[in-house]
């Protein structure tokens, strides 16, 4: 009979809940980002309907399509508002972790969303290039200053939550394209007014949607990265292992695993091999300690035994390389 049989043991779930308004997915967190995405939303949305109202009136192609790219706003705020929603859902013995990487799906469809998006911009741009257009430029300047209005009040809004919230940094971006859109107009409405040269509407088009692309990429990449549940970014897993194995009383550590449940919740797990289980409390704690306090994770698993079992799955076991 091995020795973790005849001990019972002892298992961290230490739960290193966030207290603040954003970060850590808690609830509090949640609904004060559900109300962000509500107003900004409703703001964004009206703003298309002028803007586009603004398009048709003036018959200007460019604020027409740029009243397009603020309809794409709004469905981006949409998405990670519906995401927002299903993260608040608590868990059940059907779903233990809850529902809290709705908020990854949600970044991962607006990231696929401004993908879509910068393509149409790049094909929009392309097919204008050396065609003659009339552009009132006066429209034109009156749809970028009521955007930039709306935009920068969006801004002050959303700006620090998505800081921590990948879910967050999708509607960002969306609000983040509507606002470019409004400075390009500008510059475009300017340029033509003096020169008359047109094309420069479509240069400055395709060059914003270089920069689209380049901000989908980023969300698409991190939301898969937390799918393949791959390693937090900054976590140096061989590190933590050292510092497992310096606590006194511990023989090894096997089985390391660190992952992202959500934006600013990192979870992880592992087997501890000590020497003596008349020790485990105070090695369990020190333990526990140190995950949360010098690695930030939100919760840990650890599992405490006088000797390492071979549980068939050494190829998950990057210790054991």
């Amino acid at each position: 009979m091995t020795d973790h049989q005849n001990h019972p043991r002892p298992n961290s779930t230490a739960d290193n809940k966030r207290t603040d308004g954003h970060e850590g997915g808690s609830f509090h967190g949640i609904q004060a980002d559900a109300r962000i995405l509500t107003i900004t939303g409703w703001l964004t949305g009206i703003y298309f309907i002028i803007e586009l109202g603004l398009g048709f009136y003036s018959q200007s192609v460019a604020v027409i399509s740029d009243a397009f790219h603020t309809f794409s706003a709004v469905g981006g705020i949409l998405i990670a508002f519906i995401a927002n929603k299903v993260a608040a859902r608590r868990a059940h013995e059907t779903a233990t972790y809850g529902f809290k990487r709705a908020e990854i799906v949600g970044a991962l469809l607006n990231g696929v969303f401004l993908f879509l998006m910068a393509g149409y911009v790049m094909y929009m741009g392309y097919m204008r290039l050396g065609k003659e257009f009339e552009l009132p430029t006066g429209i034109m300047l009156l749809a970028a200053l009521g955007g930039l209005i709306t935009e920068i009040i969006s801004f002050k809004l959303i700006y620090q939550s998505q800081k921590n919230n990948i879910n967050m940094q999708g509607a960002f971006w969306h609000i983040m394209q509507t606002f470019v859109g409004s400075i390009l107009i500008i510059v475009a409405a300017v340029i033509i007014w003096l020169t008359g040269y047109t094309d420069i509407d479509a240069i400055l088009g395709m060059t914003f949607g270089l920069v689209l692309f380049w901000a989908s990429y980023k969300i698409i990449k991190d939301a898969m990265d937390i799918f393949m549940q791959a390693v937090p970014p900054g976590v140096d897993m061989p590190a933590i292992k050292q510092a497992l194995e310096d606590i006194p009383g511990v023989i090894s550590v096997r089985h390391l695993h660190a992952w992202v449940l959500t934006s600013n919740q990192n979870i992880f797990s592992a087997h501890i091999q000590i020497e003596d289980f008349n020790e485990a409390e105070r090695i369990l704690r020190s333990a526990e300690d140190l995950l949360k306090e010098s690695y930030g994770f939100y919760f840990s698993t650890l599992q405490l035994e006088r000797q390492h079992r071979d549980l068939g799955a050494d190829d998950m076991d990057f210790a054991n390389g």
